[in-house]
């Protein structure tokens, strides 16, 4: 049985499978540091069961995008 007072964490690294919110199976594409603006990494997930990209960044929330550029140009 699971303890449910630990905190599952999700690991954000290129290549890795991740979970937001009711979103399963994402990819995540790129990782984007973002430097000086005291804002969270921004990320573009890729769903390869819809081939659909998407915008992330923790805090401001998930955006589904038309393509890959779309993706990286949402930041």
């Amino acid at each position: 049985m699971r303890n449910h007072s630990q905190k599952y964490r999700q690991s954000f690294e290129v290549g890795e499978t991740v979970k937001i919110g009711f979103v399963s199976g994402l990819e995540v594409v790129k990782k984007i540091a973002t430097p000086g603006d005291y804002r969270p990494d921004f990320y573009v997930l890729w769903n390869p069961m819809k081939n659909a990209f998407y915008a992330f960044q923790p805090h401001y929330g998930l955006t589904r995008c038309g393509s890959l550029n779309e993706a990286m140009e949402a930041y």
